[in-house]
């Protein structure tokens, strides 16, 4: 399925610190659609990385990885 970002916003504390990026992702394939905000916190940043230092394409890339593992079906499930 080919899952396009639609908006990308950025949160802020009350002291004017980016808090989180929530990443807006759309797609569909044929009769099956998705539509997902994937918020991008501090905790899914690795070491050295900070909101302000990172590129629309790599904020897009965390939250896509974090689409990917929140509806990862288990075959337990």
């Amino acid at each position: 399925m080919n899952i396009k970002k639609t908006a990308l916003t950025y949160n802020f504390d009350g002291d004017g610190n980016t808090s989180s990026i929530t990443v807006s992702l759309s797609g569909n394939e044929g009769a099956d659609y998705l539509n997902a905000n994937m918020t991008v916190t501090a905790e899914d940043l690795t070491d050295g990385q900070t909101f302000d230092g990172l590129t629309m394409k790599t904020i897009t890339t965390i939250a896509r990885e974090k689409l990917a593992k929140s509806t990862a079906v288990s075959a337990n499930a």
